[in-house]
């Protein structure tokens, strides 16, 4: 009897660890709201962000992340804050204490990257968390947290573009000076 519940322990266990997976705290807060545009105005709900972490095996390059399982959007009830981000979000395939390779990505809903963090080395937490925290404030000097996400704002860019458009077109049709 006693072997057999020894046995049972120990297939409990390994299947406890097999379950296991490290965790981060997806979710920002208010000193870490997502903004329009540099010095802009917090993002709110009607912009229809979507948020996605990607991650792989530390070291890793921008184009070898994984996208993991679940997204996040700004809350109705809280501009700038990420809803549907879990405190203890969980990253298939990795355990509690490894270290990988991290990265948030702002898309719009036709699922095209509008903006992203930089790539950071993140120390994942235990399953049951809490998960390691990965926001910062603007003024905050962690080296493995992210800075507040600036999306660009979609008027920038139009006239980034149209300016880019006239310097080529001056470029092309100015005189040239006889050799």
């Amino acid at each position: 009897m006693k072997k057999l519940l020894l046995t049972l322990g120990l297939i409990g266990c390994t299947l406890a660890s097999a379950l296991a997976q490290g965790t981060i705290n997806f979710g920002n807060t208010v000193a870490s709201r997502v903004r329009l545009g540099a010095g802009g105005s917090v993002s709110t709900a009607t912009d229809g962000l979507i948020f996605g972490i990607f991650y792989g095996p530390a070291g890793s390059s921008e184009s070898a992340l994984t996208q993991a399982p679940g997204t996040a959007t700004i809350g109705e009830n809280t501009p700038g804050v990420m809803t549907g981000a879990s405190s203890v979000f969980a990253l298939p395939g990795t355990e509690a204490g490894q270290v990988v390779s991290l990265q948030v990505r702002a898309m719009d809903s036709a699922g095209r990257v509008l903006t992203s963090t930089d790539v950071r080395q993140v120390t994942l937490g235990p399953t049951a968390g809490p998960g390691t925290i990965i926001w910062q404030s603007s003024s905050g000097t962690n080296p493995n947290r992210f800075y507040p996400l600036v999306i660009p704002e979609p008027s920038s860019i139009a006239i980034g573009i149209l300016g880019g458009m006239s310097l080529l077109f001056h470029l092309r049709h100015r005189p040239r000076k006889p050799d």
